[in-house]
């Protein structure tokens, strides 16, 4: 279920909405606020560019720092190579946020597709999946035999499986 949240009628409010904390995020990491509003100017003109392709399967704040993330990571080895940038921290940095953004991103749309679960098969797999307990424990909490807590696992991890194959990154990492 995607959405284009990048239109002539919107762009201008979410320019300006999301134009300074992107550039403070990126300046955070490469200490200058000259390359920071290039990255995120050239960032923002990449969307405008291509903003009737453009689908977003996750928020419009998640996708600008996603695409941020990815252009300062960018900026960053080209300043690399060119001996403008002496930090290697900082690439790290770049890299750990964008790690953590994009698994914030995939958990987000595991738990859209966990609450299309019918309550008793959420029920049985948030205890099991994510709370840890294990299917005996999960079958003498909710008495009920242990079979059914192994078959309400298998069929709702072919439904999360169904459900999440419409977004590539999120199948991929599930």
């Amino acid at each position: 279920m995607s959405n284009r949240p990048f239109t002539e009628e919107n762009f201008g409010h979410t320019f300006k909405t999301y134009f300074g904390p992107l550039c403070n995020y990126v300046n955070s990491h490469i200490k200058d606020w000259e390359g920071s509003r290039e990255i995120v100017q050239g960032t923002f003109m990449k969307i405008w560019e291509n903003k009737d392709a453009i689908e977003v399967s996750t928020t419009a704040k998640m996708y600008l720092y996603s695409a941020v993330s990815n252009r300062m990571i960018d900026y960053i080895r080209a300043n690399k190579r060119r001996g403008e940038v002496e930090d290697v921290q900082v690439f790290e940095e770049v890299q750990e946020d964008t790690n953590l953004m994009d698994s914030m991103i995939l958990r987000q749309e595991i738990f859209k597709s966990l609450n299309k679960l019918k309550p008793k098969m959420k029920k049985i797999f948030s205890l099991c999946k994510i709370e840890g307990l294990t299917y005996g424990e999960a079958a003498a909490y909710l008495d009920i035999s242990k079979r059914t807590v192994e078959d309400n696992i298998a069929k709702a991890l072919v439904l999360l499986r169904e459900d999440l194959k419409q977004n590539e990154l999120v199948f991929n990492n599930f």
